[in-house]
């Protein structure tokens, strides 16, 4: 296929991918299996051979969402595993041209109309016609149709070296529930067809510091989501002494954690932003002049190389800490009311208790035994139920869950719950696998040297790839504790969500992205770099493949 003609399937392949609306979380995700059945039709050695291509279910999936794969085999064991999302973002703020949004054609000459108002980089690259417009077009079908294209090239060929397997995972944007439930579909085809994967090839679109200067990662970040709930002592607003604000000590928690610079990695030039907190409420469902009798929240911690035990283990000091603290605020208030009162009650003796998820967990079954456990069966089941029919959220039920297990405890004292929501991304990096990550590290020079000499494009390697995505369950090195502390304290698990990390860890391999050069992910200004998508990406991507199956990259 001449570069003129991989430039037009390129095309043409984005573009019926485009047509197909693929929002996240939605039912409209399934859009994706028609458009890969199609394909799937469309490629004769799929045609030839349909036992290598397919849907898979992903396993307790509310929307019965499949993901589509397809599996070219050639000698060898060696096998690059080619990833893309296939949901996009909704079209909401595209306003009246949402339709629009997913025909480039269209919304660029709607663009050109001032139709839509655009700020003055959008425009500037809109009218040097280097940029193509439109939702999914950097994020990530533009990408797919790149990975799709190569595998029609490769599959026309005699004598192919190594395999490749394409896999469309769905709900990256949400909950990575495509490549969490694609997992199994790895391992096997793997005992299938005595597959060796030597790395997990991602292409989600990069941003750059300078037109010249183009990146790739070598990993992913870790994402957390750690929730904290307090469970106070009720009493009436006109004897707040006798009770415990919990309101009070999420705040104390929230200051301590909010921003803090300790949880803050560095990795080469990369560094993590700080946590911060997406959600903090007291759970009081109405109004009454009572204390609150618990107050929760969650935040968004991201992580290079901490395992989630170190960072809960910090959360639990810090927890305890602010515990203490308010705890003298409360004596030394009261000391003074006391003074000028003629209520002279005793305070009651608080004291700081803080359990992760995980001891509470088994704090209740001490207490109730199978009472609790009935108990929560019978609420995972209402939950489940309620999430699937968007009655309530998965963060509802993973409060409805913390609730349960409290109310089974017989010590009644406020208590800091420390526990993980969904969802959980592992942090990764080929540093993780050094000597698998060999061959790969080399495909990465030899990929840098080409593109220096032959567009004078330099190529950074970053550490990790810092927008959270789908690589982060390609691999697992930690040790198996922590499989086994990450099951304790997540809420929700094997009941709404799970990762298999234990046939992540068997399956580990490296991992890397290359993508387009792309612009306002998730706006209505997204866009695409020409040049990337049908010329330079392709290249690139073709070498890396070449390099890594054994064949000659010239």
């Amino acid at each position: 296929m001449t570069g003129m003609d991989r430039a037009k399937r390129i095309m043409e392949l984005m573009k019926e991918y485009m047509t197909e609306k693929t929002h996240t979380g939605t039912i409209m995700e399934k859009g994706n299996e028609r458009f890969f059945e199609k394909w799937f039709h469309e490629v004769p050695y799929f045609v030839k051979n349909p036992d290598l291509c397919g849907l898979y279910p992903i396993a307790g999936d509310h929307l019965n969402r499949r993901v589509p794969w397809a599996l070219l085999k050639g000698s060898g064991k060696k096998t690059i595993v080619l990833v893309h999302h296939s949901d996009v973002v909704d079209t909401e703020d595209f306003g009246k041209h949402a339709e629009d949004a997913y025909d480039p054609e269209k919304i660029t000459q709607i663009f050109r109309d001032n139709s839509i108002q655009m700020n003055d980089a959008a425009r500037e690259d809109l009218e040097s016609g280097q940029w193509l417009y439109g939702r999914g077009t950097a994020d990530m079908k533009g990408g797919a149709a790149i990975h799709m294209t190569l595998m029609e090239e490769y599959s026309q060929r005699e004598n192919f070296q190594g395999n490749l397997l394409l896999i469309a995972v769905p709900d990256e944007e949400n909950l990575s529930a495509g490549m969490r439930g694609a997992i199994p579909l790895l391992k096997q085809l793997k005992e299938l067809h005595d597959l060796e994967y030597v790395l997990m090839l991602d292409v989600e679109p990069h941003s750059r510091p300078e037109k010249n200067t183009a990146l790739i990662q070598e990993g992913s970040v870790g994402k957390l989501m750690p929730v904290i709930y307090v469970r106070g002592k009720l009493t009436h607003v006109g004897q707040v002494y006798q009770g415990f604000n919990p309101v009070n000590l999420l705040a104390a928690i929230i200051r301590r954690t909010e921003l803090n610079p300790e949880f803050i990695e560095t990795a080469g030039n990369a560094a993590t932003p700080p946590p911060t907190w997406l959600y903090a409420k007291d759970q009081k469902q109405v109004y009454d002049v009572s204390l609150p009798i618990g107050a929760a929240g969650y935040m968004n911690l991201l992580t290079f190389d901490r395992s989630p035990a170190e960072i809960f283990e910090r959360l639990k000091d810090i927890s305890k800490d602010a515990f203490e603290e308010v705890i003298h605020d409360i004596k030394k208030s009261h000391e003074h009311y006391f003074n000028v009162s003629l209520d002279k009650s005793p305070l009651p003796d608080w004291k700081p208790k803080v359990r992760l998820y995980g001891e509470l967990y088994q704090e209740a079954l001490q207490d109730s035994g199978d009472a609790f456990i009935r108990a929560m069966d019978e609420l995972m089941k209402n939950v489940k139920k309620k999430v699937a029919g968007d009655e309530i959220t998965m963060i509802d039920g993973a409060f409805q869950m913390i609730e349960t297990t409290l109310s089974y405890v017989r010590d009644l004292s406020p208590v800091v719950v420390i526990a993980l929501a969904p969802p959980y991304y592992p942090n990764v990096n080929n540093a993780m696998m050094p000597e698998a990550a060999k061959p790969v590290n080399a495909a990465i020079k030899d990929l840098q040297d080409y593109s220096q000499k032959e567009w004078g494009l330099t190529f950074q390697v970053e550490n990790y790839f810092t927008g959270i995505c789908d690589l982060s369950y390609a691999m697992f090195q930690a040790a198996s504790e922590n499989i086994t502390y990450i099951e304790e304290n997540m809420l929700l698990w094997k009941h709404l969500y799970d990762i298999p990390l234990e046939t992540i860890k068997q399956l580990s391999m490296p991992v890397m992205n290359l993508g387009p050069w792309g612009k306002d992910f998730h706006k209505f200004t997204e866009r695409v770099y020409l040049e990337d998508l049908l010329e330079r990406t392709p290249i690139l991507t073709d070498h890396i493949i070449r390099h890594l199956l054994g064949e000659s990259t010239c």
